[in-house]
C-alpha cells in the first residue's frame, strides 16, 4: 500500500501501520554535510516499473528559411523511437533496469540546388534516406524528490548500451548499397518525472552525454567494401535525444 500523504511524514521508511510514505524527507548516508536540498522518497524500494518512452518528429524543407544556401530545396524526413523498458528499486529512489529501443528515419528529397556565393554548385535529385536501429541497454537511475507529497522530481540515468543500424541511400534508382554500424556506448540522460496518481508517472529526459566505440561496414551486392572503427565523445544539448515516457509502478 502506498499512501502520498504530507501529514503521515516520517522520518522512517513506513509509518505505525507499515504504509509507505511517499514525500518523507530522505535522510543522506552522511548526516554530517550540509544539505544544500532536501531529497524526499518518490520510488520506494521494491517497486517495479514497467514503462515506454516515445519520440516523434517530422522534418520539412518549408522550416528551412535559414538554410540561405540551397534554392529550389523539396524535402521532408520523420523519425520514430519506441523504447520499452523495466526497472526494480533496490533501494529508496536508486532502481536499475534494462531498456529495448527501436528507431526509425525515413528521408527523401525531390531536388536541391547548393550555391555557394555562385563559386561553387551542385544539383541534386531524388536522394532517399532509411535507417533502421535496434539497442539493448541496461541503467542505473537515481531520483530525487522535490516536494514532500512525493510528485515531482528529477532523475538522472546512466546507460551501457549496444546498437546495431542498417543505413540505406539511394539516388534516383534503388540500390542494394547499405551500411551496418554496431556501436557500443556509455551515456548520461537526466529527467524530470511527475505522478498524476501514486501508481502512474511521466516523465521527459534527454540526452546530455555520449562516449562510444563505432565499426561500420559498407555493403553492396553482398560485399564488404570498406570498414571503419572509430572512438566518439560528445557533450551537446540534442532535441533529436528527448523522449517523452509513461511508467508504471508496482
Amino acid at each position: 500500500m502506498i499512501a502520498a500523504s504530507a501529514s503521515a511524514l516520517s522520518a522512517q521508511s513506513k509509518d505505525e501501520s507499515g504504509t509507505i510514505v511517499l514525500g518523507k524527507e530522505i535522510m543522506p548516508k552522511d548526516t554530517t554535510r550540509e544539505n544544500r536540498f532536501k531529497n524526499h522518497l518518490i520510488v520506494p524500494k521494491g517497486s517495479w516499473q514497467c514503462g515506454i518512452s516515445v519520440m516523434y518528429a517530422d522534418f520539412s524543407s518549408d522550416n528551412t528559411e535559414y538554410m540561405l544556401m540551397l534554392q529550389g530545396l523539396n524535402a521532408n524526413a520523420s523519425m520514430l523511437r519506441l523504447a520499452p523498458e523495466a526497472a526494480y528499486a533496490y533501494s529508496d529512489n536508486h532502481a536499475v533496469g534494462a531498456k529495448f529501443q527501436y528507431t526509425n528515419m525515413n528521408g527523401m528529397m525531390d531536388s536541391m540546388t547548393a550555391d555557394l556565393l555562385g563559386n561553387f554548385s551542385m544539383t541534386l535529385e531524388e536522394v532517399s534516406a532509411a535507417s533502421r536501429a535496434m539497442s539493448a541497454s541496461v541503467f542505473h537511475r537515481t531520483y530525487v524528490g522535490l516536494d514532500n507529497h512525493g510528485r515531482v522530481g528529477l532523475f538522472w540515468d546512466y546507460i551501457l548500451g549496444l546498437t546495431r543500424t542498417r543505413t540505406q541511400f539511394a539516388m534516383a534508382a534503388p540500390s542494394d548499397a547499405f551500411s551496418l554500424t554496431q556501436k557500443i556506448h556509455l551515456g548520461f540522460a537526466p529527467g524530470i518525472v511527475y505522478f498524476p496518481m501514486n501508481n502512474v508517472s511521466v516523465q521527459a529526459s534527454i540526452s546530455l552525454a555520449d562516449v562510444s566505440y563505432s565499426n561500420v561496414k559498407a555493403y553492396e551486392e553482398g560485399n564488404v567494401l570498406g570498414e571503419r572503427q572509430a572512438w566518439k565523445a560528445m557533450a551537446s544539448l540534442n532535441l533529436l535525444g528527448l523522449s517523452f515516457g509513461l511508467t508504471v509502478h508496482l
